[in-house]
């Protein structure tokens, strides 16, 4: 394969990855809450600089109270923590393509990719801070550091590697990078130099700009994940940077206006939910942080005008638990780790928007942990913690910390279809908590076929749990283990789950509709009783390869905190065996009717209480990721799942209970009997009724 074929063929791949969630806008299941937006203030906006974040108006002040406290707003650890490293770094000259022969499997060529845009990170932190310190210190020499790489990253081929149709990563990083040279170093530059950037800015913009226009149409499709983070990333800092330089940077911001005014967030509801999950909620959240908060400083714009983001920080508070790992659902670079460095800054951020001190809480519990956070790809190639610390404090303040709810809660997102049961919340080593998804988005882009699906933590393990790796989109671990439900916890239907399928897996017949269309909806719930309860419906979701299925739903009972309750009834025109799936990364013990997962502090049992049970064939144990090349979990550990086989009947209705208990020290006592549909539970002496 010659260079240019490969460069070729990966923007081939890189489109069709790029439009794959197109045109499915009339199948949303949320309606987007709209708000009218005034573009007036753009024939008012200052020419003068710096404009990205400090104000020319405001930078005077700034630098005395920099002077006389070099703390003032975290701006030392901004030095220290994020500049310095660059005092003595030569920019870097341009990447090299991804090596031809690696270009047919993404397991391969993904780390190229990945080191792409780690790199250009490290140029825009440089560029950025750089530019900052120079302006702020009043510093000659790293003006001109500063100006080195603005300059250089301007010599990049807009149509190379860096371009967005190669590299999207790459490219949102290099002209946000330049967009931060050319307005803080504007003064300092050459007319030469200046036109230089100028262009190079320019050029990219509008590349990025016909993408989401005329390629995926953003606002007529607004699922594609990477326009709307170029949105964020790169076309609002851009656009305020080249604002007065360039006819169309007011286009390009009232485009921008119009996407978050009336079609964002097409993941989320009121309820402040987020259907790909807390990692993507992470990213999306990153950057449209970042950009509301430019928008705010230059413009004058309060983009946080929406019902979603007054509740959205609830939902890694509670969906993405500060003491657990491998409990959530989605796509998760993160997978393994307990909730990234990242996710604190980002719920903190909303603590500044909604003044929510128990976001507070989650911040400082993450903070004060993730001691190594720049050790981990996920971080060092996405953020700068000493500049998010800068930006914050220029322009919110956080209330004071509390922690949130001890008690039993069920916190339930019913518009994108997620919900967690919590006890004790706020002590590591007692807490307990299962966090549940029915999404009517179904597995449609970072989403899976996992409608129904649980995970289970307890005392400081997470006992029921995802399993694999992430070694990006579409490799081996994504496109033929995570994303299908014989990863999950969850049953299959003569063998068979829910549709999971997308263009990587290369399925036969594939339409990102079917994704959307095996979605599943949060039927009931109670969160105020004493046992509290959700239920979803996840028959659609089994409908593509098990066209027989009448009705699946799954109804969840968590019991004085402690034990939690669970049945399936599912029913079909014709008999279908059910395989009842539980995933641990722990060792498991089975038995006729039972198994138990045991962990190193903590040991989860799962008991058949009904009828059901006298229909179980087998309970065992199964190693291994399926059909996964081996190559992508070298010398990982691998993973295990329980099998549960029930005879093939035409309607099915088993009931689990499920009882955590720490491996050392007292366990909960529990006792049950069914009489017709109704379970009376005793749980450490107290006696407990559940309607079946």
């Amino acid at each position: 394969m010659s260079k240019q074929k490969s460069l070729d063929a990966i923007r081939k791949m890189k489109l069709e990855n790029d439009t794959s969630a197109g045109n499915l806008v009339d199948l949303l299941p949320i309606e987007v809450q709209k708000r009218d937006f005034d573009l007036s203030f753009l024939d008012n906006l200052s020419e003068a600089r710096p404009r990205l974040l400090l104000q020319s108006a405001d930078l005077a002040e700034f630098q005395a109270k920099v002077k006389a406290d070099p703390a003032f707003c975290m701006y030392n650890d901004f030095i220290k923590n994020s500049t310095e490293k660059f005092f003595d770094t030569a920019p870097f000259e341009e990447p090299q393509a991804y090596p031809e022969e690696t270009v047919g499997k993404a397991s391969l060529w993904r780390p190229y990719w990945r080191q792409m845009y780690v790199d250009c990170q490290m140029a825009l932190n440089a560029t950025r801070n750089l530019s900052i310190a120079g302006i702020v210190s009043e510093d000659d020499d790293l003006i001109a550091k500063a100006k080195a790489w603005t300059l250089k990253l301007a010599t990049y081929d807009p149509e190379g590697v860096t371009s967005r149709g190669y590299n999207d990563e790459a490219a949102f990083r290099v002209v946000a990078a330049m967009a931060w040279g050319y307005d803080w170093l504007n003064a300092h530059f050459s007319d030469e130099e200046r036109e230089t950037v100028k262009d190079a800015l320019i050029v990219r913009l509008d590349e990025i700009m016909h993408h989401l226009k005329v390629t995926v149409d953003l606002l007529n499709n607004p699922l594609n994940s990477h326009g709307v983070r170029s949105i964020s990333s790169a076309i609002i800092p851009t656009c305020i940077a080249l604002y007065h330089d360039h006819p169309k940077a007011g286009e390009y911001i009232a485009y921008a206006l119009e996407y978050y005014a009336v079609h964002y967030p097409p993941w989320g509801g009121e309820d402040g939910g987020w259907a790909e999950g807390p990692d993507y909620w992470n990213t999306q959240t990153a950057f449209l942080g970042e950009a509301f908060d430019l928008l705010k400083a230059y413009c004058g714009v309060d983009m946080f005008n929406k019902t979603f983001y007054e509740n959205t920080g609830d939902f890694p508070l509670y969906c993405m638990p500060v003491h657990s790992k491998r409990a959530s659902f989605c796509d998760q670079s993160s997978i393994g780790d307990f909730p990234g460095l990242k996710l604190a800054y980002n719920i903190k951020h909303y603590a500044g928007v909604n003044q929510k001190p128990e976001y507070v809480w989650y911040y400082n519990q993450l903070k004060g942990r993730d001691t190594e956070a720049h050790t981990k790809f996920y971080n060092f190639g996405w953020w700068d913690f000493g500049y998010d610390d800068l930006r914050f404090n220029i322009l919110w303040d956080a209330p004071e910390e509390q922690a949130p709810s001890n008690e039993p809660l069920l916190k339930v997102f019913p518009i994108t279809g997620w919900a967690a049961f919590h006890n004790k919340m706020c002590e590591r080593d007692e807490h307990i908590h299962m966090v549940y998804k029915c999404s009517p988005f179904g597995s449609i882009s970072h989403s899976h076929g996992d409608q129904n699906a649980f995970t289970l933590h307890a005392f400081g393990e997470t006992l029921a749990s995802i399993t694999g790796y992430y070694g990006g989109f579409g490799v081996d671990m994504h496109t033929k283990w995570r994303r299908h439900t014989f990863s999950k916890n969850l049953p299959l239907f003569g063998g068979k789950g829910q549709y999971g399928e997308n263009k990587n897996t290369k399925f036969e017949g594939h339409q990102d509709r079917y994704c959307i269309e095996a979605g599943g909806n949060i039927t009931d719930y109670d969160t105020e009783s004493d046992v509290k309860f959700v239920e979803g419906d996840a028959t659609s979701s089994y409908k593509f390869f098990t066209p027989e299925i009448e009705s699946y739903k799954r109804k969840i009972w968590f019991v004085k905190g402690k034990v939690f309750v669970m049945q399936d009834k599912a029913s079909f025109t014709e008999e279908k065996d059910l395989t009842w799936l539980m995933h641990t990364t722990f060792a498991t013990e089975t038995a006729d009717k039972s198994f138990v997962i045991r962990g190193e502090n903590a040991n989860l049992s799962v008991q058949f209480i009904n009828a059901s049970a006298d229909n179980i064939l087998s309970v065992k144990n199964v190693e291994g990721f399926g059909e996964v090349d081996p190559y992508e979990f070298k010398d990982l550990e691998v993973h295990r799942h329980v099998e549960t086989e029930f005879k093939a009947a035409k309607e099915h209705n088993v009931v689990t209970l499920l009882v955590p208990n720490k491996n050392n020290g007292e366990s909960v006592d529990v006792s049950h009997n069914i009489v017709g549909n109704t379970l009376e539970l005793t749980v450490d002496g107290e006696v407990v009724s559940i309607e079946l």
